[in-house]
């Protein structure tokens, strides 16, 4: 019999059954229900004779994309911590708002900080709540947590590097490159793995505000495997392509951590881009989409056994 079970928000259900599969055995699946009222009221009910809570491990699956699936997180929370879990783990693959992490205009509010304080506001019962999440836009995010809830980031990388081998590019001609300045240090981790160089794209304005892009690193007959941390509406990843492309590159690659797109048409601008291929993690909704399921520009590349790794050895350590 199980000794724990695993929830999750209704758009993370795909990522809460594979790691219900490589954690079978030690974790059954947690029953909801769920529906709205015409008003947009969001109404939940935890089936106690499916899934019970008291004295049982309770890991809650959910990728923060939207306010509604937050709500949904922050309330279910708190509900399986008050019926008497003897742990609650937060699995977080994807952790919204997570570039609104500090305040650039002054009156600007911090929502990443908000939500890491409300999330701490869910009680701990005996072992204390667990929050795992994966490849933050800024790791400083795991200190806006208050209290003696535990919180760790996990990465993407080994399962990423995976994807990146099996393109089969030539070695002596492969680099790795940064849509802008701002992913440097996880640019050059990936370099390093591979023994070559990196290259950066600048960008500045002109008195007419043209933006002016400007390629820092020799490009020139190299495969440019572009590294972000996620992409939204893909013109980034499209608009460094085309500077790679013209400063030389062969081909142009993109790695992500959370294939974050907005809607169908941000896909479509990353499927008619002269990007050759684009790997992904499956830690957010939209890699689940028949658009990105069907097309041949995208490898999704799944990273529930990082969390389920990670898991399990808790689990361990509080035999």
């Amino acid at each position: 019999m199980s000794k724990g079970f695993i929830f999750s928000t209704k758009s993370s259900k795909y990522f809460a059954d594979l790691m219900l599969e490589k954690l079978k055995g030690e974790f059954g699946s947690g029953s909801l229900e769920r529906s709205e009222t015409l008003d947009g009221m969001q109404y939940h009910r935890v089936v106690f004779n499916k899934s019970p809570i008291l004295g049982n491990t309770i890991v809650f699956v959910a990728s923060t994309a939207d306010d509604k699936d937050f709500l949904e997180l922050l309330r279910v929370g708190m509900a399986i911590s008050n019926f008497g879990a003897k742990k609650c783990i937060f699995v977080i693959p994807f952790f919204g708002y997570s570039t609104m992490e500090r305040a650039v205009k002054y009156g600007e509010i911090v929502t990443a900080k908000c939500n890491c304080r409300l999330l701490s506001s869910i009680p701990n019962n005996t072992t204390g709540n667990l929050f795992l999440m994966l490849d933050l836009h800024a790791p400083s995010i795991c200190h806006y947590f208050e209290g003696p809830c535990v919180r760790e980031e996990l990465h993407a990388k080994q399962v990423l590097l995976k994807g990146i081998i099996s393109l089969n590019l030539d070695k002596e001609l492969i680099m790795f490159g940064s849509a802008d300045l701002g992913r440097t240090r996880w640019v050059s981790s990936y370099a390093k793995y591979f023994n070559t160089t990196i290259a950066l794209i600048r960008k500045t304005r002109n008195m007419e505000e043209t933006q002016i892009h400007e390629v820092i690193g020799d490009v020139k007959g190299k495969h440019v495997v572009i590294y972000d941390d996620m992409t939204r509406s893909g013109k980034s990843l499209v608009n460094a392509c085309n500077v790679y492309l013209k400063y030389g590159a062969i081909s142009v690659y993109a790695v992500l951590s959370h294939l974050a797109l907005n809607n169908e048409h941000a896909a479509e601008t990353l499927i008619n881009s002269k990007i050759k291929k684009i790997i992904s993690t499956n830690s957010h909704q939209m890699s689940q989409h028949q658009i990105i399921q069907k097309s041949e520009k995208f490898q999704i590349l799944d990273v529930s056994s990082v969390f389920a790794e990670k898991i399990r050895t808790w689990k361990i350590s509080l035999k």
